[in-house]
């Protein structure tokens, strides 16, 4: 193994140090066992009971995954059969994914803002023989489809007592029948199907092993082990569904962590403050909004210079400790701007939030180093579904704002002669299910798999993602240009909720823009714009200059032909529930590009 990329004529590699194979046996119910044979009075998790959080031991959630694990063999769930779960994050979900797995089953994990048509297509792609949702609204949506499904059975619902259903249903099942099936588990077993949310056809449904899972999150706890400490606890609030939240849990797991179920993302900025976690995973646009809000709110109260010179001191402060030296000003400013800001930041996550992990997109080399600068240390790193999900990982020496890390133990990247990373470990996925043509698609003749993003590594072995393959626009004069580096300068922006870069087989290149309403009003009463409605300030000519010198910082950043020359604002804001934005807040671009044609079309056509 190589700590430092080669370079070539065809392809850049590096990879990261051996890493030791996990047992054959090793099953990702085995943390658990062991955590409540070692320590079964300690916390294990927490939820939200009224306005506080309230403990739960391992040995309750043990005792808990052992009883619903019976219900579903008693049930008839066979060795291998996939159970669908369709909840949001909660810490039922993970005892129903561990009951799952300890009766040899396969999860299959359905996000709780799918669409009747989605929840059939996996239901009946996978073969899922049961499935438990939350609500009875999703149980609504169930009932629409249940006469066009062959092979479900039935469905139980949470919030109507079906987790007791189970457990009542397996009262007489005899222990060593679950451990007959525990026993059947081993790295290579299937422990869950994941169905990508993709922007174009049917989702594919990512095969994932216990092994995948087990050695993804002992590769995560190799480099991040000397920042963890004993009392360290963790806070999921994205959905479970998603394999970033998945990994995160399994990490902490692993890590011995105690996690803490939020409640959804529009209660968190409380239950940080009740919870006060000391790790957390998000995705960039988590971190975007809270400094923007913060950056707001110190407009608002006509302190936005002071906000804006403690930012840049905090970046200040934290490019020089990562080349090795703070000058003395640069401390005595950061010690000043630490009580009359930074305090008030750290405060917003809870005030003892030190350890973050980014991932699903990029962070930013400016985000991440105000972030550190302010006391919270953000990792970001780059993965996907089909690789459980983490590849690259920024780490404890070994950190470089605007890259996504090297490879963790074990792992190879490679870019090939296009730009594509490609990539290699034992993190990455057998295969898609039943669909033979799309596995062999990813992987090349000499078994890489293909990412589908475009990057390069630097001299140091830092991968840098610049682009997405399959969004690569081509201009009408043949220019390539990733949206991806443009709407992200777009979005760092206060006003801007939603960037979407477009111009394929167009003149040039333009963007569709929302703007973020919890910033508007604060806009509005500082330019003078106090009692004008929404619809009004959308389409004012100040609102517009202020997008244009958004547009005009982003464009500094590229040349003249990748350069945006129009923009739209539209009406409302992207939002999940309209299809526009995944569950973790990515924008599915062929559907927003569909939406608004007329938008697009009279860009194009002025």
């Amino acid at each position: 193994m190589r700590d430092r990329p080669w370079r070539g004529d065809a392809v850049n590699t590096t990879s990261g140090p051996p890493l030791p194979p996990l047992p054959h046996g090793a099953h990702l119910l085995a943390p658990l066992i062991e955590r409540f044979q070692r320590e079964p009075a300690s916390v294990l998790a927490a939820r939200r009971v009224g306005d506080q959080f309230v403990d739960v031991t391992v040995a309750e959630v043990f005792a808990s995954v052992r009883r619903v694990a019976k219900g579903f063999i008693a049930s008839g769930v066979q060795v291998g059969d996939r159970v669908a779960l369709m909840s949001h994050t909660r810490l039922e979900w993970t005892i129903l994914d561990y009951a799952i797995l300890a009766a040899g089953g396969v999860t299959v994990p359905i996000y709780d803002t799918s669409s009747p048509d989605q929840i059939h297509w996996i239901i009946e792609d996978s073969g899922a023989v049961m499935c438990v949702v939350e609500t009875p609204a999703m149980l609504a949506d169930f009932e629409q489809i249940r006469p066009d499904l062959n092979g479900c059975r039935e469905a139980l619902v949470i919030d109507q007592g079906g987790i007791e259903e189970l457990e009542r249903r397996g009262v007489t099942m005899p222990d060593s029948d679950l451990e007959a099936r525990i026993a059947t588990l081993d790295v290579d077993s299937i422990a869950t199907i994941i169905y990508t949310s993709g922007t174009t056809g049917r989702p594919k449904g990512c095969m994932l092993t216990h092994g995948n899972l087990r050695i993804n999150a002992a590769q995560v706890l190799d480099a991040l082990g000397p920042e963890l400490r004993p009392d360290d606890t963790g806070l999921l609030f994205l959905p479970l569904a998603h394999a970033l939240t998945k990994g995160n849990a399994l990490f902490d797991a692993a890590a011995g962590i105690s996690l803490g179920f939020a409640t959804d993302i529009a209660h968190l900025p409380e239950e940080l403050q009740s919870f006060r976690p000391t790790t957390m995973a998000a995705v960039p646009r988590i971190f975007e909004k809270v400094y923007n809000t913060a950056r707001n709110k110190a407009t608002r109260e006509r302190k936005g210079k002071i906000f804006d010179y403690a930012s840049a001191v905090a970046i200040r402060w934290s490019r020089e400790r990562t080349a090795g030296r703070i000058w003395p000003w640069t401390s005595v400013e950061h010690l000043l701007f630490d009580s009359l800001v930074y305090g008030k930041l750290r405060h917003a996550f809870g005030g003892r939030l030190r350890l973050c992990f980014s991932g699903g997109g990029p962070l930013g080399e400016r985000l991440t180093h105000f972030f550190a600068g302010v006391g919270v240390q953000i990792y970001e790193g780059y993965g996907l579904t089909e690789t459980s999900p983490t590849l690259t990982l920024n780490r404890p020496g070994a950190w470089r704002p605007g890259t996504v890390g090297r490879p963790l133990a074990g792992t190879s990247i490679r870019i090939a002669d296009d730009g594509e990373i490609l990539a290699k470990g034992p993190q990455v996925f057998p295969g898609y299910w039943h669909n033979d043509q799309a596995t062999a698609e990813v992987f090349d003749d000499d078994g890489w798999f293909r990412t589908g993003d475009i990057g390069e590594l630097d001299d140091d072995g830092y991968l840098r993602i610049t682009g997405r393959k399959k969004e690569l626009i081509v201009t009408a004069a043949g220019k390539n240009v990733a949206p991806a580096l443009l709407e992200d300068h777009l979005r760092a922006h206060e006003l801007i909720s939603q960037a979407v870069v477009v111009g394929d087989a167009r003149p040039f290149i333009a963007a569709l823009i929302t703007i973020d309403s919890t910033a508007l009003p604060d806009w509005a009463l500082v330019h003078g714009h106090h009692n004008v409605a929404p619809p009004d300030l959308i389409e004012s000519a100040d609102l517009r200059a202020a997008i244009q010198q958004a547009v005009d910082a982003a464009n500094s950043t590229v040349s003249r032909p990748e350069s945006i020359r129009e923009f739209a604002i539209l009406p409302r804001d992207l939002t999940i529930e309209s299809g526009e934005l995944t569950a973790t807040l990515k924008v599915r671009r062929a559907v927003v590009e569909k939406l608004y044609a007329d938008y697009i079309d009279r860009i194009y056509a002025g």
